[in-house]
């Protein structure tokens, strides 16, 4: 018999669950029946059956969808400050060998153990938005200390799995790995708004753009030493690269990155 997905409130991080696992629909559905989505905001729900259109399935909050429908996987995908009283109305929609999936940021596992005192199958993760192309980091530890492997097939399909035995690195972990792509699109919006001031086409500087982070992804992949390194591989003395180098560094780039890492993790603890 094939398992359900059920997954709790679906934001940017919920779609991007699902198109990774829709990429990989012949593996997925050899052990998974369904996904089926609870989503309390009726504009995001209406949004998300158009987006998907009868490929994922939708529950309310009734006594009868209670009564009828058991989940083997539940992925908590909704903001962290909804993690109140309220989630035990989602109680009936587990068994006994449910895995319970938290993605909530600064969640800590203890915080999910406290609403499901009776379940030890629960796995608090840090993924980042790549899983939607099946390239994601995922960061997983387990409230158990052992978990089987098999029960991590689903988080299997969306990229690449790194367990940390210690819990206390999530904050860090959630500042760099998740909120990690936005300072690279961030960089990539300043670069870009510059080169089209210039007078170049918008649509030519965005295949510029692409084709040059694309290749460097590649390089990256294919570099085992220090990062430093690359850069200095890539920066001639007396060279234009040297110059931008040089002024970031006056401009004291790093410590600004450092610092912006900073208040990402003050915000994981607030929202613990």
């Amino acid at each position: 018999m094939k398992d359900g997905i059920l997954i709790i409130g679906c934001g940017e991080i919920g779609t991007c669950l699902i198109d990774g696992w829709l990429n990989k629909k012949d593996k997925l559905f050899t052990k998974i029946n369904q996904i089926s989505v609870i989503e309390k905001n009726n504009k995001r729900e209406v949004y998300l059956k158009k987006k998907y259109s009868k490929k994922i399935f939708f529950l309310k909050n009734t006594k009868d969808t209670f009564s009828s429908k058991k989940f083997k996987y539940v992925f908590l995908a909704f903001k962290p400050q909804d993690l109140n009283k309220d989630i035990n109305l989602y109680k009936n929609f587990f068994t006994n060998k449910t895995i319970i999936f938290s993605l909530l940021a600064g969640k800590k596992l203890s915080d999910i153990n406290s609403f499901f005192e009776e379940k030890k199958n629960i796995v608090r993760l840090m993924l980042n938005t790549p899983i939607s192309f099946n390239e994601g980091t995922i960061i997983y530890h387990p409230l158990k200390k052992k978990i089987n492997k098999k029960d991590l097939f689903l988080l299997d399909l969306l990229g690449k799995l790194f367990y940390i035995k210690n819990e206390k690195f999530f904050n860090i972990l959630t500042a760099v790995v998740g909120s990690g792509p936005a300072f690279f699109y961030l960089l990539i919006e300043s670069l870009e708004r510059k080169t089209i001031s210039s007078g170049l086409n918008k649509d030519f500087v965005k295949q510029i753009m692409k084709q040059t982070f694309k290749g460097t992804s590649e390089v990256i992949n294919h570099f085992n030493n220090n990062f430093i390194e690359l850069r200095k591989k890539v920066t001639s003395k007396g060279g234009t690269t040297e110059a931008a180098m040089k002024y970031l560094e006056n401009k004291n780039f790093k410590k600004l990155i450092e610092e912006s890492i900073n208040e990402a993790q003050k915000r994981a603890k607030k929202l613990a």
